[in-house]
């Protein structure tokens, strides 16, 4: 291949490239979805959960027992950061009935005898309720309750035994003779927007592109395309281009809505960057074959809007891999963001290697593989204008 030839090649690639990124800035429902979108959706969607946690959730106490030990246990109840007692009833039907009107999210039933029986060491119990409609809520009330319950179990044992003549000190060690400290690898706060958005927002930058991409060529197969898609290196312009988009989109998210939101970053700034590269090559790659198929602009939003709640679900974060049917498994392979998000939340939130997601990146090389060669030995495209 002589000089001159080379040199049109890539005059070829880097217009169909610039032209590409322009047609994006000139279509606006285009621009919408693949630039707007995605810094829209960082503003909106992590501020529901910037709270992290569930802190003071309304509870009831319905007090049977009425002794000093169970208006104790009611005071560490509300002492807890999770809880807000703001109810003590007298019974059970009570209880049920605030808890059907929504004035409180849960409760616990302090049963009679309860301070004769802890005080004589018989065993005793005392019945917590949630409200299981909202996970959320009824974890909040089980950890609350439950460390309330744990905290007075402590006092007691470490008070009867001292009765037998031990110290402070002794009876501590004897109750606790191996101390747990418990830290979190990744999300120290165990808050849900420090485990949600980092997943989804990988998926979200997928399916805009997707969108976005598919819109594009389904308008250029109305209207005319700004190049003639017949040769290569336009389309390999064109599909550089939209992996620079991705590639943007993701630095974006991960350098300054992770910063700006406060979540864990534990990855090291190369493997970072070539998670990145790899997913938004392969990202684009796939969106741009599939755009090759749609025949109208209003194609793509009536079929792929739908796709995106299962590709959520098949990604591996809002339900276990493991009780995901392998067929599933095996079917998610052939979408990027379902390799793409295992791997940036084992390199950027738990500090995994680039070796170490090595399996997932072979993944999403394959699948890029796949997709050239689809772009390559796709002839049906976008005519070029006239």
């Amino acid at each position: 291949m002589s000089e001159q030839s080379v040199k049109s090649l890539w005059y070829r690639f880097f217009f169909a490239y610039w032209q590409t990124l322009l047609s994006v800035l000139k279509d606006k429902n285009v621009l919408l979805l693949v630039i707007i979108g995605p810094i829209v959706y960082s503003i909106y969607y992590p501020f529901p959960y910037s709270s992290e946690l569930v802190r003071d959730i309304p509870v009831a106490v319905v007090d049977l027992d009425r002794s000093s030990l169970s208006r104790k246990l009611i005071r560490l109840a509300d002492a807890s950061p999770d809880l807000e007692v703001i109810r003590v009833l007298n019974d059970p039907e009570s209880l049920h009935q605030a808890m059907r009107e929504g004035t409180v999210e849960g409760g616990m039933i302090i049963p009679r005898e309860f301070s004769r029986k802890a005080k004589i060491g018989k065993e005793n119990k005392v019945i917590v309720l949630g409200n299981g409609s909202y996970f959320m809520f009824d974890r909040g009330d089980l950890l609350g309750f439950s460390g309330a319950v744990q905290t007075l179990s402590a006092e007691l044992e470490l008070s009867h035994k001292r009765m037998t003549s031990l110290s402070k000190v002794q009876a501590a060690e004897q109750g606790e003779p191996i101390r747990l400290e418990l830290r979190a690898a990744s999300n120290p706060t165990g808050g849900y927007s420090t485990y949600i958005v980092p997943a989804v927002a990988i998926i979200v930058i997928q399916q805009t592109l997707l969108l976005g991409v598919c819109m594009l060529l389904g308008g250029w197969r109305e209207s005319g395309a700004p190049f003639d898609l017949s040769s290569l290196s336009h389309r390999l312009g064109l599909t550089l281009a939209a992996a620079s988009i991705c590639c943007v989109n993701t630095l974006y998210y991960i350098g300054i809505v992770y910063w700006r939101e406060d979540y864990p970053h534990f990855a090291d700034l190369p493997d970072l960057l070539g998670v990145t590269a790899i997913y938004s090559m392969c990202a684009a790659a796939w969106s741009v074959a599939i755009a090759s198929f749609v025949k109208y602009k209003v194609q793509a939003v009536i079929h792929l809007i739908p796709t995106s709640i299962p590709v959520i679900f098949m990604a591996g974060f809002a339900w276990p891999i493991e009780s995901i049917a392998k067929p599933l498994v095996a079917l998610s392979m052939l979408i990027p963001s379902s390799s793409g998000v295992q791997a940036f939340l084992n390199v950027d939130q738990m500090g995994a290697s680039f070796t170490q997601v090595m399996p997932e990146l072979m993944v999403m090389l394959l699948l890029f593989a796949a997709a050239i060669t689809c772009i390559i030995l796709r002839k049906n495209w976008p005519k070029k204008a006239v």
